[in-house]
């Protein structure tokens, strides 16, 4: 999904601790919070179309008001849900609800005050040619279930900040996932690039995102991997045995798809790029 410039820090501030930090890190983000919405001001609603492995959807994102931590209401922008996610399940329930992304609306601003107040300036590097500010976490020891059997610990997180627009364009977070009692190192990685002003508007948006998730395997997932890696192997003796026509619409289809599971499969981790076909201002 294509994140807007605090939504970016959704992520980040929502498991971050809150200790002093370095004046010049705290100037920069209210920057990046101040252009975000000095750009977005008059945009009520506005829909993005995107593109994630061969697979074309729109997602749309409205104005909404949420309460600030001062406890004073906050314009933001919430997700809206396209009716076939808002579906029951087998089971009858909704796979998620429209008060699903309320909530994150509401943790995005919360978020974006706690990576304030927890981040530090390292300096200026570059990032594809970019002028950045380097803003990091450390030791941060911050722990999230994202199920039952599942929980992931935050113990750095490093952000690059473009040092002229002031726009997100890296974040890197390192931390540790445990699935079956044995935590792991994982990297989150989410890159923003292609930056461009949206048509009919003041907005300055990324048109494409990369996520590379890298970490050491569990024991199943490894297995999994092996079988995924006999899958390859079987899929590329057929494809061989395809006419030329055939294979070329069959790569078309899921080349995308395929090149990720290879990459997967050779232990390189998972990575999405998601390439924004447009975004409409309506």
């Amino acid at each position: 999904m294509n994140n807007n410039a605090p939504a970016l820090l959704l992520v980040i501030g929502s498991i971050l601790p809150v200790p002093a930090l370095a004046a010049d890190a705290q100037d920069i983000i209210d920057k990046v919070i101040e252009l975000d919405e000095e750009r977005r001001k008059g945009v009520d609603r506005y829909v993005i179309e995107q593109e994630v492995m061969g697979h074309v959807s729109k997602i749309a994102f409205e104005r909404t008001t949420v309460t600030g931590p001062d406890g004073k209401p906050m314009d933001t922008f919430r997700m809206v849900l396209p009716d076939d996610v808002l579906q029951p399940d087998p089971a009858g329930d909704p796979v998620m609800s429209q008060e699903d992304f309320e909530d994150m609306a509401q943790e995005a601003v919360y978020s974006v005050a706690a990576f304030s107040e927890s981040a530090e300036l390292v300096g200026t590097e570059t990032v594809d040619g970019q002028k950045a500010y380097h803003l990091v976490a450390e030791n941060l020891d911050r722990k999230r279930s994202y199920a039952e059997d599942q929980e992931f610990v935050l113990q750095t997180v490093n952000v690059w900040i473009d040092a002229e627009q002031y726009v997100p364009l890296r974040m890197v977070m390192d931390g540790t996932m445990d699935t079956d009692g044995t935590p792991r190192p994982v990297t989150i990685e989410n890159i923003e690039r292609d930056y461009r002003e949206v048509p009919g508007s003041n907005m300055y948006e990324p048109y494409q995102q990369v996520m590379r998730l890298t970490g050491e395997m569990a024991d199943e997932t490894k297995r999994q991997m092996e079988q995924a890696r006999e899958q390859l192997q079987e899929f590329d003796k057929q494809l061989a045995e395809m006419p030329e026509s055939q294979r070329q619409m069959m790569m078309n289809m899921m080349g995308e798809q395929i090149e990720m599971m290879r990459k997967m499969a050779a232990g390189d981790g998972i990575e999405i790029v998601t390439t924004v076909r447009s975004i409409t201002v309506e």
